[in-house]
């Protein structure tokens, strides 16, 4: 597994949904299955926590291109 510190949101983002196309088929074991959940967990969160980053930083642009 890659560091998530060191990929890009669209990495982050095929990676996640890498673990719900394994997740969701019948033959994924269920020894990996902990472990791929916990994976998806913390990518979404980063993935929400890079979405509200850029939010925040284009709002403050876009208040300073009107100012």
């Amino acid at each position: 597994m890659t560091d998530i510190k060191t990929m890009t949101y669209s990495q982050m983002l095929e990676e996640l949904q890498s673990i719900v196309n394994s997740v969701s088929r019948d033959d994924c074991p269920v020894d990996e299955l902990e472990e791929k959940v916990q994976r998806a967990g913390i990518l979404i969160k980063t993935l929400r926590k890079k979405l509200k980053s850029t939010e925040k930083s284009v709002s403050e642009m876009l208040l300073e291109i009107e100012n």
